[in-house]
């Protein structure tokens, strides 16, 4: 593991909402701000959301609800994450379905390397010091524009990181063939072949029967339609 560079922690917080900051102060080595907002700010990149994890259920729902009530925002919640809306600001999303205690796991959990950075806060005698972290090959894919697949082990739609890898390619993002073949690796592996199979002496096709399923298993974390078209205001900007 290596750490952003001072100047790059530097520039991402500056660029962090001051409500965001607030809280990541306020629950120093509990709350983590990690992902693609870190990626996006430090890319020069359009940011889609601002994306939150910590330790508990309970810690993160607390700390939505005043977000919620600071900003007259909307919440919701699904089964992934709580989604406060206030647009045109940013989304901020607090992660409830992966629950991390330590940056360390944080980073292993993320399924492209460019995506492995957290920010945190820590208690230095009567300072509260922001600390990072990231990924070996962070910054070295990040300055090539690469997915690096790192075949994360956690409960996840098999079908997610393909999703996400198009929408990466799409921003002009670039992906080899080691990492490609482990997308469609983790894909294949999670696939009930035996009902991929014809059955009764059903002549139908096993090519289009495998399309099918594997159709079932394309399913976004998360995807923040809601806010589609909605041109998000300069946040550093902003008056939290």
């Amino acid at each position: 593991m290596i750490t952003l560079t001072q100047s790059d922690l530097n520039f991402v917080l500056s660029r962090t909402p001051r409500d965001i900051v607030k809280p990541l102060r306020n629950n120093p080595g509990k709350l983590f701000l990690a992902g693609g907002f870190i990626r996006a700010t430090i890319a020069g990149d359009q940011v889609a959301d601002v994306d939150m994890f910590g330790a508990t259920k309970e810690q993160l729902t607390s700390i939505a609800k005043d977000l919620c009530l600071e900003r007259k925002a909307r919440m919701f919640e699904t089964k992934n994450a709580i989604t406060v809306l206030s647009p045109p600001r940013h989304p901020v999303q607090f992660i409830t379905r992966w629950l991390f205690d330590r940056a360390e796991d944080l980073i292993g959990s993320f399924d492209f390397t460019v995506c492995q950075s957290v920010i945190w806060a820590e208690i230095q005698g009567e300072a509260t010091v922001f600390k990072s972290m990231a990924g070996d090959h962070f910054y070295i894919d990040l300055a090539a524009r690469r997915l690096n697949y790192t075949r994360p082990k956690r409960i996840e739609e098999a079908g997610g990181s393909i999703l996400r890898a198009i929408k990466f390619i799409k921003k002009g993002y670039n992906i080899q063939a080691p990492s490609l073949a482990g997308l469609v690796a983790r894909i294949c592996t999670s696939v009930d072949w035996s009902a991929v199979e014809p059955a009764n002496g059903d002549q139908v096709n096993t090519e289009d029967r495998a399309a099918f399923v594997i159709t079932g298993l394309l399913r976004m974390v998360d995807p923040l339609t809601v806010i589609d078209g909605v041109d998000f205001v300069d946040e550093h900007k902003v008056q939290a």
